[in-house]
């Protein structure tokens, strides 16, 4: 056995390599901080170059006896050992040395970090532990979830995220930095900018060539020339960025001019002029930059793999599951949403995409989405899908994962639960999803959890019974919360309010009932006699929760107006 502190003494010291660097030094703080909040001890710290002691906690390479190495370690993995009555937390860089430090204090303190503000930190005078052998190594170098929620860097990284969207800072190790992220045709090559003079730089629709909602014609020779020479200038400009996003539009209308429909059709996919285009960017830059990528989606259109044409070895593509159905696993299901139906290649499933994608590509990201973007506060049962799903990522050679919640807003909609799960699955495919849940729910409700769990699990089994397929542009009047299972929700919220133990969980628990309300309200008639009093009610919470979205980009004020008005479901948004 270990004795790390007996009775708030500090039997151990923190040891970093003599020249450590800010993250390093950042690792060391937070593991004699944590260890201070659960014993009082005052963990002191030294560096290698001092003379050694038998009880050190080493992070990093300090050269201390025992120490095992990073062999094999990537993707910000790290490795805790013990040798005698030293403790070794290495990892992938300095980054994974931070996110051992954390596994460290979870895994083998019995910390916790649910969410912004709420952490569980056992109190003891005394922490001993036996001696440890563990490895972590994420599937994924590239993980990120676009939930506000989980945007600060000091949850981030406990979570073990890396994506530029998590505002994590160069003491906490940095993230994976993109320029463009996405969407990026009209940044190289504006249409304000070119049109008038040069039509043939864009889509060839019907004939003729567009300027709104348009694309690039990607087989013109100028257009290429035009976004290489801005592509150099971007990287030269954007040292810290190390993935530039060269990606379509986010609309249809890809070109047919004769040239792009010969190259598409001989490709079996509008993603050949894509891929073709892309590889000769990446070309173009590849030997004065060779540590760059080149990021390019698989979206809508260019979903299907083209046939002849492989992506090249520094080109990334983003494949994106927007058109899916989300209560059931990706793998087993072909639902569409009613929005995309027409934009989709009938004759090739999301699956078969994958597998094609996964023949030709050696590097694949995931744009993936997790919640309902019309209706932000909208019950979306996917949690029996998160593990299925990431399965058949990376099953598929997925080794990036981006997903997409309410990155506008304060969650209202367990933001904080869909995050804290996608965290644990991105380091561990196998995890058990309903231990991890219940763990989170009574840290982060208290005594409120069970009825809360009851809650969720009365969707998902409806979801699962019924088959109702649930998508990203449903509205609250649809079949997964039914008037007689809301009935009963309401009853379930009910008792989670009496039941929260303090006040800090009441208000945890009213924020995540606001789904409930909002259902509520849609179900209400326009003529009910105290509809005007409940939304007056249900806004001035938004407020004090600081929900500031309801739904995708929209304005507030124009969403309490349609919501006053019972047009929020118009399919014309």
């Amino acid at each position: 056995m270990l004795h790390l502190v007996t009775n708030g003494q500090p039997n151990y010291r923190i040891i970093l390599p003599e020249k450590a660097d800010a993250t390093l030094a950042h690792a060391a703080r937070e593991l004699a901080r944590y260890i201070g909040r659960m014993s009082g001890a005052a963990m002191p710290m030294a560096d290698s170059a001092s003379p050694a002691v038998d009880r050190e906690i080493c992070l990093g390479h300090t050269g201390r006896a025992g120490e095992t190495g990073c062999e094999g370690l990537k993707n910000d993995g790290y490795r805790i050992s013990t040798s005698a009555e030293r403790i070794f937390i290495q990892g992938d860089g300095s980054r994974g040395v931070l996110y051992g430090v954390y596994g460290f204090l979870e895994e083998c303190l019995g910390c916790r970090f649910f969410a912004e503000g709420a952490e569980h930190i056992p109190q003891r005078a005394t922490i001993d532990l036996p001696p440890v052998s563990l490895t972590r190594i994420s599937p994924l170098e590239y993980r990120e979830t676009l939930w506000n929620c989980m945007r600060g860097g000091d949850i981030a990284v406990k979570r073990g995220f890396n994506g530029q969207n998590h505002e994590i800072g160069a003491h906490q190790g940095g993230n994976i930095r993109y320029f463009g992220f996405v969407h990026t045709f009209g940044r190289y090559v504006d249409p304000d900018e070119y049109f008038d003079e040069h039509p043939e730089y864009f889509s060839m629709v019907n004939g003729k060539r567009i300027r709104e909602q348009t694309q690039l014609c990607l087989t013109n020779p100028e257009v290429l020339a035009i976004v290489v020479e801005k592509l150099r200038r971007n990287i030269q400009e954007h040292p810290e960025a190390k993935i530039f996003s060269i990606s379509q539009n986010d609309c249809y209308n890809p070109c047919t001019c004769p040239e792009c429909a010969r190259v598409d059709a001989e490709e079996g996919s509008h993603a050949g002029t894509l891929i073709r285009f892309v590889n000769a960017v990446a070309e173009a830059i590849a030997k004065d930059y060779p540590d760059v990528l080149i990021d390019t989606l698989a979206y809508q259109y260019t979903r299907t793999a083209p046939k002849l044409t492989r992506p090249a070895p520094n080109v990334c593509v983003r494949i994106c599951t927007i058109e899916c159905c989300f209560s059931h696993p990706l793998e087993a299901c072909d639902a569409l949403c009613y929005r995309f139906v027409d934009l989709v290649d009938k004759d090739s499933s999301l699956q078969q995409d994958f597998l094609a994608w996964s023949r030709i590509c050696d590097r694949i990201f995931v744009w993936d989405y997790t919640t309902d973007f019309r209706h932000y506060l909208c019950p979306f049962p996917n949690f029996a899908s998160l593990a299925p799903n990431m399965r058949f990522f990376v099953h598929n050679g997925v080794t990036g994962l981006f997903e997409q919640g309410n990155g506008e807003s304060v969650s209202g909609e367990f933001g904080e639960l869909r995050a804290y799960l996608i965290s644990r699955l991105m380091w561990n495919l196998e995890a058990d999803v309903d231990k991890e849940m219940d763990e989170f729910l009574t840290g982060y409700y208290g005594r409120a959890a069970g009825p809360i769990r009851a809650y969720i699990d009365m969707i998902q089994q409806k979801v699962a019974r019924d088959q109702i397929h649930v998508t990203i542009y449903d509205n609250p009047t649809q079949g997964h919360l039914p008037d007689e299972l809301l009935e009963r929700a309401v009853a379930l919220w009910d008792e989670a309010e009496a039941l929260a133990d303090n006040e800090q969980f009441l208000w945890r628990v009213q924020k995540s009932r606001m789904q409930v309300r909002y259902t509520q309200i849609h179900r209400m008639p326009l003529d009910a006699p105290d509809r005007d009093k409940v939304i007056d009610d249900f806004i001035a919470d938004l407020d004090r929760f600081g929900i500031t979205h309801i739904r995708e980009h929209n304005r507030k004020e124009q969403d309490y107006g349609d919501l006053r008005a019972g047009t929020m479901d118009a399919r014309g948004w």
